[in-house]
């Protein structure tokens, strides 16, 4: 995390220094700020923060007073879909332009497109954190978030969840801490997007379940494959690896942990089938790339290494070679 800016601004001086701020660290082409009507600019107080996150995203974190803001993205005058801006609120705030309009109740947030002029409103104290999203780091086109704008974020399928990511920042400023916290939204963004891609509620749920399957099966019939890889499986769907997580993530299940149950399903299998055989050669055989990681797995599964799961097997089968030599003579 980069601190880029940060701001302590008063009376009408602050004003003209917050708006001169939004356009030389954010990107704005124009920022008009001023107290709502009624209220003298020389009362006016606020602090500012800019934090530049992982993938370039901006932080912005505001404490003030009332005020009203004015914004123009240089996107907007460019023509460019490109961004995303949230904006979080522990009090109430109205986001609004010629076609649009949403209130933010306390603790929601509201994602808007910085290819259309905003105004900010808020009547009180404002507390606020905003972000400015490249809509690539979360999305593959400007088509998966277009259902998004102008939208309640606790409207959204996912936007409990995503509003209290976001809230966690207002507690924790740590780097560390920020830039886990960012990627974790970053990722409920992309499977927000990504189901809000699909046409109909419908059509997708119809889908699901033979996706599913067809994962599953995937995973089966390639488990030998030591390369075997999540964008093998979107690749073969036709799906993004985003979408596959998804699907997979519906049923509490995780990629890597599917593949490793299967893989030592197949290595429980192949030494039933032969008590006898070498097991480390098993285990490359069943696609692992080590014995350590296949003893780590095996053992998280089966309670016992691969080595000491055959001398269990060994103990419980009658030894098959002494049955054959004694039926030979």
């Amino acid at each position: 995390m980069i601190n880029i800016k940060e701001l302590s601004a008063a009376h009408c001086e602050g004003l003209n220094e917050w708006s001169n701020t939004i356009k030389k660290e954010l990107g704005f082409s124009d920022a008009r700020v001023k107290t709502p009507s009624g209220v003298e600019p020389d009362l006016f107080l606020g602090q500012m923060t800019v934090d530049e996150l992982n993938n370039g995203i901006l932080k912005i974190k505001i404490y003030s007073s009332s005020q009203q803001t004015d914004l123009v993205h240089k996107d907007c005058l460019l023509g460019l879909k490109k961004r995303i801006f949230i904006v979080n609120t522990c009090g109430s705030m109205l986001i609004r332009n010629e076609k649009n309009r949403k209130i933010i109740c306390p603790g929601d947030s509201v994602i808007v497109p910085s290819w259309s002029s905003v105004i900010e409103e808020s009547f009180s104290r404002r507390t606020s954190l905003s972000f400015i999203v490249d809509i690539s780091s979360f999305a593959d086109s400007y088509d998966q978030v277009k259902s998004l704008l102008w939208k309640n974020v606790s409207e959204l399928t996912y936007g409990v969840e995503i509003n209290k990511i976001i809230s966690n920042f207002y507690n924790n400023n740590s780097a560390r801490f920020c830039e886990k916290n960012m990627s974790a939204l970053i990722g409920l963004l992309g499977l927000e997007a990504e189901l809000n891609s699909f046409s109909g509620k419908n059509v997708f749920c119809g889908a699901h379940n033979n996706r599913l399957a067809v994962i599953i099966n995937y995973i089966k019939n390639n488990v030998k494959n030591p390369g075997l890889c999540l964008s093998m499986i979107a690749t073969h769907l036709g799906l993004t690896e985003r979408m596959v997580q998804y699907i997979l993530s519906s049923e509490n299940l995780k990629f890597h942990q599917l593949l490793s149950s299967e893989r030592c399903a197949f290595l429980a299998s192949k030494i039933r089938n032969d008590v006898y055989s070498d097991v480390h050669v098993c285990i490359f055989e069943s696609g692992f790339d080590s014995v350590n990681t296949a003893n780590r797995q095996f053992k998280k599964i089966y309670g016992l290494t691969p080595r000491q799961y055959q001398q269990k097997i060994k103990k419980e089968s009658p030894d098959k070679r002494l049955y054959i030599k004694h039926i030979l003579g």
